[in-house]
């Protein structure tokens, strides 16, 4: 019971972890046409 335990709380770690990163790629994907930051 404890490891079952622990490995639900490494996944919900990870997945919390991982899930902004894959979110934000997302957004930089969707947000090719209008590039904000071209003005260099």
């Amino acid at each position: 019971m404890k490891t079952f335990i622990l490995l639900v709380l490494v996944v919900v770690v990870v997945w919390v972890l991982f899930r902004p990163v894959t979110q934000k790629e997302i957004d930089r994907y969707n947000n090719k046409d209008n590039r904000p930051n071209l003005d260099l």
